[in-house]
C-alpha cells in the first residue's frame, strides 16, 4: 500500500491509462529513481503475491514442468539453481524466473532493489529476497 500510495502521490494524473510496467520504465529510462522505485516495487510485489492462491494445487500444471525440466534438467533442479540463486542475490532485491522471448528460454535472474525484468524477459515467477 506504501508504494501506491506514494506513487500516486509523485504522478497525480499524469500517466493514466499507462501499465505499472510502462511507468517503470520511463522513469528508468528519464533517470527518476523516486518514481522508478514506487512503480517498480508496486509491480514487484503485486506479480509476487498475484502468484500466491488459497488452497493451490499440490502439482504444477504439466507443460510448466515440461518447460522447467527442457531448460534446467529437472524440476528439483530448478528448485536447486533458483534457491542458489537467491542466496546469492546480494542485498535487497528479488529473484525471478523469466521466460526471455530473445531465445525462447527461462532463466533465472536477480535483480537488485527495485529491479525488476526488462526488455524481453517476461516474468513466471518472483521471490523477494
Amino acid at each position: 500500500n506504501a508504494y501506491v500510495t506514494k506513487l500516486n502521490a509523485i504522478l497525480g494524473d499524469k500517466e493514466e491509462g499507462e501499465t505499472i510496467e510502462a511507468i517503470a520504465a520511463k522513469a528508468k529510462a528519464a533517470g527518476d529513481g523516486p518514481l522508478f522505485n514506487q512503480a517498480a516495487q508496486h509491480f514487484n510485489h503485486a506479480f509476487y503475491f498475484g502468484g500466491m492462491k488459497p488452497n493451490a494445487p499440490d502439482t504444477m500444471p504439466a507443460d510448466l514442468e515440461a518447460a522447467l525440466t527442457k531448460n534446467f534438467e529437472s524440476v528439483d533442479a530448478f528448485k536447486t539453481a533458483f534457491m542458489d540463486k537467491a542466496v546469492g542475490n546480494f542485498g535487497s532485491g528479488w529473484t525471478w524466473l523469466v521466460y526471455d522471448t530473445a531465445d525462447a528460454k527461462l532463466k533465472i535472474v536477480n535483480t537488485g532493489n527495485a529491479g525488476m525484468p526488462e526488455g524481453t524477459q517476461r516474468p513466471v515467477l518472483t521471490m523477494d529476497v
